[in-house]
């Protein structure tokens, strides 16, 4: 796998003095000095231009007066400056000059061929990045360098984007100890020792990301904690998202190998003819095993020679898989094999299978009955490449007849596919990294996968939205709400509701103690949370100028809602109402996260406000969670 080879990334980290100011007007002085210049310097940011055949003794400003070598454009470079490279073949750069998070430092290929044919002058890399921060490094083709095409370290907030990295010695790209790395777009193959791209070093934050990553002698993509070489060992909070791997392994490894990272979503991720393991959960250099992460809506086929399609071990506990499509054609490893170690707070349904599992870290097979007999994938079925893909082996789209479709739950479904498609098509989120989309919706016809064409074609009052029956809207005055806040919890149950809205006057019906309000919490479904009618009464008080209405019931006997406050707010803007419920709720079902609703209903029909809110990975307003407490805000 190929773990000693980082041990050549320097463990130096920048370590920054604090200065304390001994007043707040001179901190305030200081800190606005500071701003003025960044803004200053930003402002005089230049554009550099480098071309076979320029002279590093002209200016660079332009075209006709590029600079002919990158080394010099990389000494000469400041915070907000961008160099303009034109196709050709160039020696690589050593940079270690930082940008600002407002003027960033960027080396932009302007062509396609735009070449790093050299090593760069200090290291045996093609592109090195030692403790420059705040870099972007954009659409370069950096082959058959002596360790890695592109390198960095001792950093934060460096963004690798469209470059094609091929048959370099070790790495397609290295980082080491670099906070918020982005590597986007990229095409990593052939690395010759390693891996195709490689994240080392206690690094948090990364985003790894429709990259096109295949025939690596090691790993696809390696993330490793490295708790040998300093720092906390861990990779914290990745996302891994929309990459395309396969080919990989031949020299062992796995798709995605993730040794000591925390609290990563590994998404949208096509994993197909790997030579190792697919995704991989586990610990050998870092501070833990690979704990608390969310793989969800992954196709992963092993190759004949591969191994398990995800394995888990060493301690890496509380990891959930959902919506993935998972399979091996090898002779007898399976799908999923997990260690002793490694069950607690695991967590797995929703899959597409193959009836072969271990519990004892791949040292025998299970059939998919005894697997759900510990437990797990309840919901999971067993299907064959042939049942769900287009094409087995070389297109992985769902065929409108697969079992998985419609089969995957939506909390946190990410909200497009591996296509950049929408997620759901139809009447529900699909398996795997492709969602079936509904290419005959909008035609009058029911074709497969439809639910409706119309709103008449759903029963019980549903509305057709996107082919698909949607349960009827509590409120349709149009009116969004504003400031929404949710929590919904289940053990002890709970609920919290606060928002406001403009309601346009005059009122017809808005006076709580003689009409009471009536509170609705449900999901797309039509899956009810909540829906409670908070009558008038005595129960009710409000302020002297009834513009403030309170409800109490210290035991809850309606539904367990204790507390109900509805406050009209028209001194500051007209029509604006403000409520807060709060309560102990019974028996208390959470909605679906991925499409959460909710509304209040405070006098006739149009008085009434809703939010439809997003799920994990949409914008806000968004709701997060699962089925013990729902968060939104």
């Amino acid at each position: 796998m190929g773990h000693g080879a980082h041990r050549q990334i320097e463990r130096r980290r920048d370590r920054r003095g604090a200065i304390a100011g001994r007043a707040f007007a001179r901190r305030a002085s200081l800190l606005a000095s500071v701003a003025l210049l960044l803004i200053v310097r930003s402002a005089a940011a230049a554009d550099y231009w480098v071309k076979n055949g320029g002279s590093d003794a002209a200016n660079g400003l332009s075209q006709a007066t590029a600079w002919a070598t990158l080394p010099h454009a990389a000494n000469v470079v400041a915070p907000g400056d961008t160099v303009h490279v034109l196709d050709g073949s160039y020696r690589g750069f050593y940079l270690t000059t930082s940008g600002t998070s407002i003027a960033p430092i960027t080396f932009r290929a302007e062509g396609s061929a735009a070449r790093i044919t050299q090593d760069n002058p200090t290291t045996p890399d093609g592109i090195n990045l030692e403790g420059a921060s705040w870099v972007v490094i954009d659409g370069f083709e950096v082959n058959d360098r002596t360790r890695a095409g592109i390198r960095a370290v001792t950093a934060s907030h460096v963004t690798v984007r469209n470059c094609r990295l091929g048959h370099n010695g070790r790495w397609g790209i290295l980082t080491g100890f670099v906070d918020d790395f982005t590597a986007e777009g990229n095409e990593a193959h052939h690395s010759v020792a390693e891996h195709g791209i490689y994240v080392s070093n206690s690094a948090d934050r990364p985003i790894v990301r429709n990259n096109l990553v295949y025939s690596n002698n090691g790993n696809g993509l390696h993330f490793n904690g490295d708790a040998s070489l300093g720092g906390d060992g861990l990779i914290e909070n990745a996302l891994v998202e929309g990459n395309v791997i396969f080919d990989n392994g031949r020299g062992g490894g796995s798709g995605i190998n993730m040794d000591g990272g925390v609290n990563g979503v590994i998404r949208n991720n096509l994993l197909y003819e790997n030579h190792a393991s697919g995704i991989s959960l586990y610990r050998i250099d870092g501070a833990s095993g690979a704990k608390n992460n969310l793989v969800i809506n992954n196709t992963v086929v092993q190759a004949s020679d591969g191994r398990w399609a995800i394995n888990i071990s060493d301690g890496s506990t509380g990891n959930t898989l959902r919506n993935n499509v998972l399979w091996s054609a090898h002779p007898f490893r399976g799908v999923i094999t997990i260690d002793a170690s490694s069950r607690s707070g695991f967590s797995s349904d929703r899959n597409s299978v193959m009836s072969r599992f271990s519990i004892d870290g791949g040292d025998s097979v299970i059939t998919l009955a005894q697997w759900q007999a510990q437990g797990y994938d309840a919901a999971s079925f067993v299907a064959t490449p042939t049942d769900n893909f287009v094409a087995p082996g070389s297109d992985f789209h769902l065929l409108a007849t697969s079992p998985a479709v419609d089969a995957g739950t939506s909390s946190n479904a990410p909200a497009t596919d591996l296509d950049g498609a929408p997620r759901p098509a139809g009447a529900g989120v699909d398996l795997g990294a492709y969602e079936l989309q509904l290419t005959s919706c909008g035609n009058g016809d029911l074709d497969p996968g439809e639910e409706c064409e119309q709103d008449d074609d759903c029963a019980g009052g549903a509305t057709c939205v996107a082919c698909a029956c949607r349960a009827a809207l509590a409120c349709t005055s149009g009116i969004t709400a504003t400031k929404p806040m949710l929590v919904l919890r289940t053990d002890p149950s709970a609920v919290t509701f606060a928002g406001q809205a403009v309601i346009p006057k005059p009122w017809s019906g808005i006076d709580p103690p003689a009409n009471g309000v009536r509170i609705v919490i449900d999901d797309a479904s039509g899956a009810t949370a909540l829906d409670v009618i908070i009558p008038g009464g005595a129960a009710w008080t409000s302020n002297a100028t009834g513009t403030r209405w309170v409800y109490r019931d210290p035991a809850g006997g309606i539904a367990g809602i204790r507390r109900v406050m509805v406050a009209d707010k028209s001194s500051t803007t007209s029509g604006l109402v403000m409520w807060r419920v709060s309560g102990r709720a019974g028996a208390l079902a959470l909605p679906d996260v991925g499409s959460v609703r909710s509304a209040i209903l405070l006098g006739d029909v149009a008085e009434c406000a809703l939010t439809q809110w997003n799920g994990p990975n949409g914008d806000r307003p968004r709701c997060i969670g699962g089925t013990a407490r729902v968060k939104c805000k």
